[in-house]
């Protein structure tokens, strides 16, 4: 029934999966006691979440079609937003899951978020700023730089930070040339830098996840095949055939999300056996396929 329903109408399966079993897991996984910095985890979950349900408003079609009318009523599919948002979703998701999920240790999840922590702070330095943009700013970027130096004391006297030889961890953290890089394996005592399409590679496995990523990028980025792709498809109704793929893909992502939820928190674990049988079985079988899926190779950049 599970199944019918997901190839027949993906669109009205993601709206139940999305309304029933993940705002159930999410909702048990608020009872769980978490640390300051945990509670991060849980800002990713509803980050996921508001993406998710506006990736099925878009998919439903929210933009009123040229050919609409009082008859007949018809929504357009805003073809950018659909890729940039199913892009963001599966950003959010490897986040969730290299941070939080595949770590083995709490020690070294705390590690990899202060990295990520530093990483965005980072970052935001980069910003064009000057004194005169407005009365606060000073302070502002004081207490940027005092969030800076407090992470960078926190890494430094981790405990995780112990385990990694010198001569890789300069390639993950080095605060003179403002490093921080969160995304990165270690294997056989070896460590890899990984780019964020590698990282998609690791965690979500599939050629199905890999080449929506590159494919939703270039549509984030407004290159030549996204635009002449919308010229093909400018002003006539796009079928199920082309939008159901990404429902579907967005079902397997959500399935994988909730997994690793009832991975690292018992209250949602328990909630999710719980569950109607074909719900709980659909949800486990599919995150089950993908992760033992055959990674493709990483590069290794170190």
């Amino acid at each position: 029934m599970t199944k019918d329903i997901l190839y027949n109408n993906p669109l009205a399966f993601y709206e139940v999966l999305l309304l029933g079993p993940l705002t159930e897991i999410y909702t048990a996984r608020k009872e769980t006691e978490l640390s300051e910095w945990m509670e991060y985890s849980t800002l990713l979950i509803d980050k996921f979440a508001i993406h998710s349900s506006s990736f099925f408003h878009l998919s439903n079609g929210i933009i009123e079609h040229k050919k609409s009318g009082e008859i007949k009523k018809m929504n357009g599919y805003d073809l950018f937003t659909v890729n940039t948002t199913i892009r963001v979703l599966i950003e959010t998701y490897v986040a969730f899951n290299h941070i939080f999920v595949e770590p083995k240790t709490n020690s070294e999840k705390h590690f990899r978020f202060l990295l990520w922590k530093l990483d965005g702070l980072y970052q935001e330095k980069k910003y064009e700023i000057e004194l005169t943009d407005y009365k606060e700013i000073e302070e502002v970027l004081k207490e940027r730089d005092n969030q800076i130096s407090k992470t960078i004391s926190e890494i430094e006297k981790s405990e995780f930070i112990n385990s990694i030889p010198k001569n890789y961890l300069i390639k993950i953290f080095d605060p003179s040339k403002k490093k921080s890089k969160w995304r990165f394996l270690i294997k056989n005592n070896r460590l890899r830098v990984l780019q964020i399409i590698d990282l998609i590679k690791h965690c979500c496995k599939t050629r199905a996840f890999i080449n929506t990523y590159k494919h939703s990028s270039i549509h984030t980025h407004s290159n030549y095949p996204a635009i002449e792709e919308f010229r093909k498809v400018k002003g006539k109704v796009i079928s199920s055939e082309y939008t159901d793929p990404f429902t579907r893909l967005a079902i397997y992502l959500t399935c994988l999300f909730i997994n690793d939820i009832c991975e690292i928190d018992n209250n949602s674990n328990q909630k999710l056996n719980e569950m109607e049988l074909g719900f709980k079985n659909f949800i486990v079988g599919i995150s089950k396929n993908i992760k033992e899926t055959e990674e493709k190779p990483v590069a290794n950049n170190v």
